[in-house]
């Protein structure tokens, strides 16, 4: 699992001076773009894209102003035609979980689902193993 921190800003927080539900979501794709990049796996995309088709949940405590977040990236599971990735949003104070999702990713070119070009879901399959 790819690791990085994001700390919580004013601006992350709603009228309740907690971080707004769809921030979370924000910070999930970030450490997506993140964990794509670290592990060079843009490049392998060509001239696809990857979308995403579901986002699974869970709020579980409140971060709020100063917090600092850790946000956990890895392969939950990989089949040709979609990645579903594993994310775990902590505190780096305490380690406790504020949130936990999983997303599914689908190849899409031309405008239509299409299968993972072959040494992107070679290396996927290989990083979901470990």
């Amino acid at each position: 699992m790819s690791i990085i921190q994001i700390p919580v800003r004013g601006y992350h927080l709603d009228g309740y001076r907690h971080v707004n539900n769809a921030r979370y979501l924000e910070f999930l794709e970030e450490a997506r773009w993140a964990y794509f990049e670290e592990h060079n796996l843009l490049p392998l995309l060509g001239d696809m894209q990857i979308v995403v088709t579901r986002v699974d949940i869970r709020y579980r405590r409140s971060a709020t102003f100063g917090d600092v977040l850790h946000l956990r990236t890895g392969i939950a599971s990989i089949e040709p035609r979609q990645v579903v990735v594993r994310q775990i949003i902590d505190f780096n104070d305490d380690g406790k979980p504020a949130a936990e999702a999983e997303v599914t990713l689908v190849p899409v070119s031309g405008g239509r689902g299409a299968d993972l070009p072959d040494a992107l879901y070679r290396k996927l399959q290989q990083m979901a193993a470990e």
